[in-house]
């Protein structure tokens, strides 16, 4: 992805992945930003590396000046807002050129019921491949898992109903009944099935401290996670010049569809092995802040705006016929 001679100087591929900042203040000093911590008696000023940064999550209680958002812009790092839980509030400088390319490419995918399909079964696939090889992996490190063989049996199940997938609709079903499965794999792992009966329910909001409930705990998590990974999601599709309402599979008309099209081929895989590793903490907050620490180390680990950004191009490709190829 080429820029322009005044725009930023890395790739986006080429950064660190994500800071999060809470009760700061974020402002510039010289030619740097920095940002003090409120409660900070001795107001020490860090530095934040604007130029190798992909994404900056501001958490709650957090402001910045007009003059860092300029910076911020002008080296294209992408701002996600996120609230408590997480609010999928997300911005980048418009000042920022890049290729028509890839939004040239995804139109007529995001036109065309056919090719849509074609496209949302590459991210599902990618969904998979994901779940065994990160979503695994995290089950072993986080959760002690012996072996992963149900997982792995999980999306086999899956990509064999995909084969068979004629159309959005039966595709969301099949992904239903798989999100479920995951859930109820990585409770049995973590040992809360011996307790409780885990149910996926969004927006729980704050937990109970004086009552805590592990079930309510793990959705919170899950909640938090998901919105961190709506905003690298979010990073990859500016980064490319793609609008994020062109969604695939998530509803032509709803908001910023394709972001969350895209973040369903890898969020699963990294959140679930941390939330429900945290699900017997007895302390709410301290979970969420070891959460939130663990997953965006993961995002560098795991270099996940390459592997966001590698979606995009299998959905491309798969809903593209290649030379001599004849378009149904």
């Amino acid at each position: 992805m080429m820029q322009h001679k005044g725009g930023p100087r890395l790739l986006v591929t080429d950064r660190e992945g994500a800071l999060y900042l809470e009760r700061a203040r974020i402002h510039v000093e010289g030619d740097r930003i920095v940002y003090h911590i409120t409660d900070d008696e001795h107001r020490r000023e860090y530095n934040i590396p604007h130029v190798n940064l992909a994404v900056l999550f501001i958490g709650q209680g957090t402001s910045i000046s007009q003059s860092a958002m300029r910076l911020l812009g002008e080296e294209g790092v992408h701002l996600a807002v996120t609230g408590s839980g997480g609010t999928p509030l997300h911005m980048g400088g418009l000042t920022t050129y890049s290729s028509t390319r890839h939004f040239r490419e995804m139109l007529p995918i995001y036109l065309e019921p056919a090719k849509s399909l074609l496209a949302a079964k590459a991210v599902m696939r990618d969904r998979t491949t994901r779940m065994r090889r990160i979503g695994g992996t995290g089950a072993q490190k986080w959760l002690r898992a012996r072996e992963t063989g149900a997982l792995n049996k999980l999306c086999s199940r899956y990509e064999t109903s995909l084969d068979t997938c004629e159309d959005i609709t039966q595709l969301l079903g099949f992904e239903g009944q798989f999100s479920k499965a995951c859930y109820a794999e990585f409770s049995g792992i973590s040992g809360l099935s011996k307790g409780h009966t885990f149910r996926r329910e969004a927006g729980v909001g704050e937990p109970d401290e004086t009552n805590p409930d592990p079930v309510r705990l793990v959705n919170r998590l899950i909640d938090h996670g998901n919105y961190l990974c709506y905003g690298m999601a979010g990073a990859a599709l500016w980064a490319l010049g793609i609008p994020p309402h062109m969604s695939v599979f998530h509803g032509k008309t709803r908001a910023g569809g394709l972001v969350f099209d895209l973040a369903d081929s890898f969020k699963d895989a990294m959140v679930l092995p941390i939330a429900f590793s945290l699900a017997k903490e007895k302390d709410a907050k301290e979970a969420e802040k070891t959460f939130r620490g663990r997953l965006i180390n993961a995002f560098d680990d795991r270099e996940i705006l390459k592997e966001a950004i590698g979606t995009v191009e299998r959905m491309i490709a798969a809903a593209t016929p290649g030379p001599g190829a004849v378009d149904a």
